[in-house]
């Protein structure tokens, strides 16, 4: 009989699911389900509400390093299985056919979901466009990855800083977006659409990377092994923490406030936006925007705090199913089904819950979440009873397998 540790780090090596990875991914998932029902800051005072202090930015961001970490199971997981050294030329190229068909089609899932409009920014056509950039590093390992996540880093909020304020046709007017999720209407401007998508819209694809790179690196590691995972929740909590300390150090010390309070009108309205980053504030142009670790910005301090929390919440979910493995089932399922599950509830915000925008009941945000929160736990329950792929899954799964033949011995 083999050890369930033994089992543990044999099955992480070989790439196979590991249920903390699904538990994780579905957690980001509730995450943000909850920012899409749960307004993030209360309407009358400005202040951040539950929901935009616990998911707002850091959701998102778990769900894109989970996609890197997928990736990297997908293609070998730990040690010299996912490297160059185990995998033939013709197998890489597999999964890199495999890879760019479910890209595509989450695009063009995306590009369609998005039509709703459920007041949603979907994140869809960004997710398959950073699978369609992850090709060419499907062979690396941790090292390498890693190597190339600081980078991003330490890069991109430089040029994005950069960018951004070139483009402004003045200071105080944001550059030129498509300021909606891409549709396939976007498609007639390529331009403004490439614009959008890689420096100017709700995810901006020249920061992301820093995301998904992370998440190909943890997924080299020995996810299985008992250690990885402690060492996982001790580093990704202390660097959530030293980055949020950081931040608070950063707007006490310096006259940011100040400089700010005139596009809120109350000191609630700031700290509310500086916390859940709702993109009121032009924050981008202010000299120490590098240093505050406010959501959906991109800073360096946003990076590091979001990776850091990603990277804790991975490790505590590999620990807890280690204990509390059947009682975690309906997440771990919901999380092996995020794409299903993701447009499932933006028709239900788009098409029953809302018609331009107007709910059609007199419902609470918060009963509308427990709806879907118990919706989504159920299904998982059943995905894993029933250990079938969730509809959309098979449909990517699908096309991936027929467009790109049977895998290579």
């Amino acid at each position: 009989m083999t050890s369930p540790s033994s089992a543990s780090r044999s099955s992480s090596a070989r790439g196979e699911r590991l249920w903390g990875v699904d538990a994780a991914r579905g957690l980001a998932l509730l995450g943000m389900m909850t920012v899409h029902v749960v307004p993030t800051t209360d309407p009358g005072t400005g202040d951040a509400t539950w929901a935009g202090l616990l998911f707002s930015g850091r959701s998102a961001a778990l769900f894109a390093v989970l996609a890197g970490v997928g990736l990297a199971l997908l293609t070998g997981g730990a040690g010299k299985a996912g490297a160059a050294g185990e995998h033939s030329n013709a197998r890489v190229a597999w999964y890199r056919k495999v890879i760019a068909v479910r890209a595509a089609v989450i695009i063009g899932i995306g590009l369609f979901v998005s039509l709703l409009d459920a007041g949603v920014a979907v994140i869809l056509v960004h997710y398959g466009v950073l699978f369609l950039l992850a090709l060419p590093f499907l062979r690396m390992g941790a090292k390498a990855l890693m190597v190339w996540a600081a980078g991003w880093v330490a890069a991109s909020p430089v040029l994005f800083w950069w960018l951004q304020n070139m483009l402004r046709p003045s200071p105080a007017e944001p550059p030129e977006r498509l300021w909606h999720s891409p549709m396939i209407f976007d498609l007639a401007q390529p331009g403004l659409l490439g614009l959008d998508l890689f420096v100017t819209g709700y995810y901006p694809l020249i920061l992301w990377p820093a995301y998904l790179f992370t998440g190909m690196a943890l997924g080299r590691l020995a996810l299985g092994r008992t250690t990885t995972q402690w060492r996982l929740l001790l580093v990704g909590t202390v660097g959530a923490v030293l980055t949020y300390a950081v931040g608070w150090w950063v707007e006490a010390q310096s006259q940011v406030l100040d400089r700010m309070r005139p596009y809120t009108g109350s000191d609630d309205a700031l700290q509310g936006s500086l916390e859940t980053g709702d993109h009121f504030l032009p924050l981008v142009t202010d000299p120490v925007w590098f240093l505050l670790p406010m959501p959906h910005q991109g800073s360096h301090m946003d990076l590091l705090h979001t990776i850091s929390c990603a990277v804790a919440v991975l490790g505590l979910m590999l620990i807890l199913v280690r204990w509390l493995k059947w009682a975690l089932a309906p997440l771990v399922g919901a999380g092996a089904m995020p794409l299903s599950l993701y447009v499932g509830h933006l028709i239900i915000l788009g098409t029953l819950w809302r018609v331009d925008g107007a709910p059609l009941a007199q419902v609470e945000d918060s009963v509308l979440l427990l709806w879907l929160v118990v919706a989504a736990l159920a299904a998982g329950a059943l995905k894993v009873l029933l250990r079938r792929r969730g509809p959309l899954e098979a449909l990517t799964h699908g096309a991936g397998i027929a467009l790109a033949g049977q895998k290579p011995r």
